[in-house]
């Protein structure tokens, strides 16, 4: 029940933000042409009012609760061998953690959200396959039982701190944001670029990999051990968040690679190549 509570109070203020956006936008049209279509509005309203607010929030939540993962950047990123014990599997698969559950609870509804806006939208079938494993995996960290709170707090929140500034850079996108705003405000469109390619090196290309492997490293310790705490219920919910990485994994290949083609069209566009 109170996860449902939480899904209303939640869906209905991302409803609620959007909805201030586009009024808000509304007013202040007449401060440039590319304010002026209402579909503009919309995609900035969607954009911004409900992918980057839920996103910061998300990565908000992630930092305030770094310090259950911050061995993993202790031992990778600043060499403190033996940080990550992997006879402590157990604690990280299995312990509960309140602020794991509470951003999972968060992810799950704003994927709610975001899973309607995808189809309304028509973005692609990459993302709704991104948005179902998602979406289920969430559901994982919030049901019984309950597992990988520990890596719920890096792959629901703090690596979405790269997707927030992403959201914001994709206004600029003629196919996926605003036709005409990249034009209008090329300083701003190069400037978030290069945020987001620094963000997304750190949280994508460096740290996912490296949660990814210590998870699947866990997976396997606990499927060998077999501790009574494995039970069969669990055993297919693990089966499946193997699943869910592997996918969501090979998904990041393919919107690096995006990323890469886009980042050399504008490059290339600008002079630059």
């Amino acid at each position: 029940v109170s996860i449902a509570y939480s899904g209303v109070v939640i869906v209905g203020g991302l409803l609620a933000s959007e909805m201030l956006w586009r009024l808000g936008l509304e007013y202040l049209q007449d401060l440039h042409p590319v304010l002026e279509p209402e579909l503009h509005r919309q995609i900035l309203a969607r954009h911004m009012g409900v992918d980057v607010l839920s996103l910061g929030i998300l990565a908000v939540m992630g930092w305030r609760a770094r310090s259950i993962v911050w061995m993993v950047f202790e031992q990778w990123f600043f060499g403190k061998k033996g940080a990550v014990a992997p006879a402590a599997y157990m604690n990280r698969m299995f312990t509960k953690h309140p602020e794991a559950t509470r951003i999972a609870v968060f992810f799950f509804w704003y994927q709610v959200k975001n899973s309607y806006d995808t189809l309304v939208w028509n973005d692609g079938p990459e993302y709704v396959v991104h948005h179902v494993f998602s979406l289920i995996t969430s559901w994982v960290a919030i049901g019984s039982p309950f597992m990988a709170h520990f890596y719920a707090v890096f792959f629901l929140a703090l690596c979405e701190v790269s997707t927030c500034v992403l959201c914001v850079l994709a206004n600029f996108d003629d196919e996926h944001g605003v036709p005409g705003l990249g034009d209008a405000f090329p300083l701003t469109k190069i400037a978030v670029g290069a945020v987001f390619v620094v963000l997304f090196i750190v949280c994508r290309v460096l740290a996912w990999p490296i949660f990814a492997y210590l998870f699947f490293q866990d997976t396997k310790l606990a499927f060998a051990e077999m501790h009574p705490v494995m039970t069969t219920e669990r055993k297919w919910w693990l089966r499946f968040l193997n699943v869910s990485l592997t996918s969501l994994s090979l998904l990041q290949i393919v919107f690096l690679a995006q990323i890469f083609l886009i980042g050399k069209e504008e490059l290339t566009r600008a002079g630059l190549l």
